[in-house]
């Protein structure tokens, strides 16, 4: 759908939150999770192929540094800002072999202010200037929304009476 008649009007701040609590959703760690937050609020257009990204198994990914940085079975979501840093401290080439380049990608390579090119079907990165965002409110597609919703549910801790002994849910100081 595009984003237009039907689409959810949301903060960008809404969707980074969303993107980032369906990215922990699926076991990504909290820092990579914030830059694809990040990036995915910057550039909304992107959100249909993360859900993509999202859906994927988290491969265990072989890293190369034997000349700049060569990485095989690379997770897109996982792996890029490791790359990004890679390219800004001159290790160069960065390649990552199988990687498509989409939406994600760019959005990822946005943020992080690198290139993100195919070349004989693997992404190779090197710096890049963008100019500055403004991150404002933006069109979502509600069914998006919901499937970003459901990776982010899976970040719920079950309600029962033992979890929330254990500190879970809202306390009788949060009623206020």
């Amino acid at each position: 759908m595009a984003a237009g008649v039907g689409a959810l009007n949301v903060s960008s701040n809404q969707l980074k939150m969303a993107v980032l609590k369906a990215c922990r959703g699926i076991g990504l760690p909290v820092a990579q999770a914030q830059e694809v937050a990040a990036a995915i609020a910057m550039s909304p257009f992107a959100l249909n192929k993360l859900l993509a990204h999202l859906a994927k198994p988290i491969s265990s990914a072989s890293f190369d540094f034997s000349s700049g940085l060569d990485v095989r079975n690379a997770f897109l979501l996982r792996d890029f800002s490791v790359c990004a840093d890679a390219v800004g401290l001159g290790a160069l080439p960065v390649i990552l072999r199988g990687v498509p380049n989409c939406d994600v990608t760019q959005a990822l390579a946005q943020y992080h202010g690198v290139s993100a090119v195919i070349h004989n079907e693997d992404l190779h990165m090197a710096p890049h200037q963008y100019p500055a965002q403004k991150t404002e409110r933006c069109k979502v597609d509600p069914g998006d929304w919901q499937r970003l919703g459901v990776y982010a549910a899976l970040t719920y801790v079950p309600e029962t009476d033992a979890s929330r002994l254990a500190g879970a849910g809202a306390g009788l100081t949060d009623n206020d």
